[in-house]
C-alpha cells in the first residue's frame, strides 16, 4: 500500500458509485464507472492540487477493481502513474499494462477505456491541452499525440517524474513554490517541456527552423527588461516574438547560449543585485529582496548569486 498523496487536499472520499462518478466527472470529464466484480466494494479517495493554471496533480484510488470509460478527454492530457497495484489502459488501439515501471498517457483526441485492478492507486498529472499545444507550436499546429506507453525507467521520464515529485513535496510542505506565481509558472512550463522532450509524440521528429533572425531575441529581451517582475511563461515570450516556443528556444541558444526562461532568471538576478547595492542593510534583508524577484529558496539563491557575482548576497548588502 502506498502513502496517500496530497492528503491535505481532499476533494472527495466516498463508497457510493454515483458520487464518485459525479465528482470525478466534474474534475476530469464525464465517464462510465462500474465495479467489475460481484460483491466488489468501492473505497474511493480523490485528492487534488493545482500547481498553477495548466497542471493539476491528483491522487486517486477506487478500492476494488473498477472499469472506467471516459472516451476522449478532449481538453486535457492525462499521465497516470501507478503508486500501488496495476491498471490496464486502452488508448486508441494501444493497450498499456501499467505498473510501477510503466505509466499510461492519454491524449485529448484518443479514446480511453481502462480497468484499475484491486488496490490500484495512481498519481494523475492533468495538463491542459492548450498549454501543451502552445509549447509544441501554437494553436494552429496539428494536435500533439503522445505514445501512450510511458517507460518510467527511461532517463528522460525519470527526470520528469522527479519534477512531478518536487511539486508534490512542495504542495504537501505548504506550497512555498506553488504559492508563488513566478515559481509555479516556471514549474508548469518545465513539466510540460520535459514531457514533450522525454516522451515520444507526433512532434518528436520535427526539426525547428534552422534560421531565425535575431529580431525575435531582441523583442523578448526588450520585453523582459521592461517587465522583469512579470510571471513570464515561455508561451508569453513566444507570443511577444511572434514565433513558436520551440523556435524561440533555438534562437536564444544560437544568439545568447541560454534559454529564454534562463534569460528571465538572469535578468531578475541582476535586478536583485541592484536592489542589494541600493538597500539599507538595517532595514532590508536578503530574503526580502530575493523574494521580490521570485527567488524563494534562499540557499539556492545564494549559490547562484555567488556563482554569478563572486560574492554572497549578504556581502553585497553590507557593502
Amino acid at each position: 500500500m502506498s502513502t496517500t498523496l496530497l492528503s491535505r487536499h481532499r476533494r472527495v472520499a466516498t463508497t457510493r458509485l454515483d458520487e464518485a462518478r459525479g465528482t470525478i466527472g466534474a474534475s476530469f470529464c464525464p465517464h462510465q464507472l462500474a465495479l467489475t466484480q460481484r460483491g466488489g466494494r468501492l473505497d474511493m479517495v480523490h485528492n487534488a492540487a493545482a500547481i498553477g493554471r495548466d497542471v493539476t496533480l491528483n491522487y486517486l484510488r477506487y478500492g476494488d477493481e473498477v472499469r472506467i470509460v471516459p472516451g476522449r478527454f478532449h481538453s486535457f492530457y492525462l499521465v497516470q502513474v501507478p503508486l500501488a497495484g496495476r491498471a490496464r489502459v486502452r488508448v486508441g488501439d494501444r493497450i498499456v499494462a501499467s505498473d510501477s515501471t510503466r505509466a499510461s498517457l492519454g491524449s485529448p483526441t484518443e479514446p480511453v477505456d481502462m480497468v484499475w485492478g484491486d488496490g490500484c492507486e495512481q498519481l494523475l498529472v492533468h495538463i491542459r491541452r492548450e498549454a501543451v499545444q502552445a509549447l509544441a507550436g501554437g494553436p494552429d499546429a496539428p494536435p500533439v499525440v503522445f505514445d501512450p506507453v510511458v517507460d518510467l525507467c527511461s532517463p528522460g521520464m525519470r527526470s520528469w517524474l522527479r519534477l512531478v515529485h518536487l511539486a508534490v513535496d512542495d504542495i504537501e510542505a505548504g506550497g512555498a513554490l506553488v504559492g508563488s506565481e513566478l515559481a509555479a509558472t516556471h514549474l508548469e512550463q518545465s513539466l510540460i517541456a520535459a514531457l514533450l522532450a522525454a516522451q515520444p509524440n507526433t512532434t518528436s521528429a520535427d526539426a525547428p527552423a534552422t534560421t531565425i533572425g535575431s529580431r525575435a531575441v531582441r523583442l523578448v529581451v526588450a520585453a523582459v527588461q521592461a517587465q522583469p517582475e512579470k510571471a513570464w511563461r515561455l508561451t508569453d515570450l513566444a507570443q511577444v516574438a511572434g514565433v513558436s516556443a520551440r523556435s524561440l528556444q533555438e534562437a536564444f541558444q544560437r544568439h545568447l547560449q541560454i534559454t529564454p526562461l534562463e534569460y528571465v532568471r538572469r535578468t531578475r538576478l541582476e535586478r536583485a543585485r541592484r536592489d542589494l547595492l541600493d538597500a539599507d542593510p538595517s532595514g532590508t534583508s536578503v530574503t526580502d529582496i530575493a523574494a521580490r524577484w521570485g527567488f524563494f529558496h534562499l540557499g539556492r539563491f545564494s549559490q547562484v548569486y555567488r556563482a554569478t557575482f563572486h560574492e554572497l548576497p549578504s556581502q553585497t548588502l553590507a557593502s
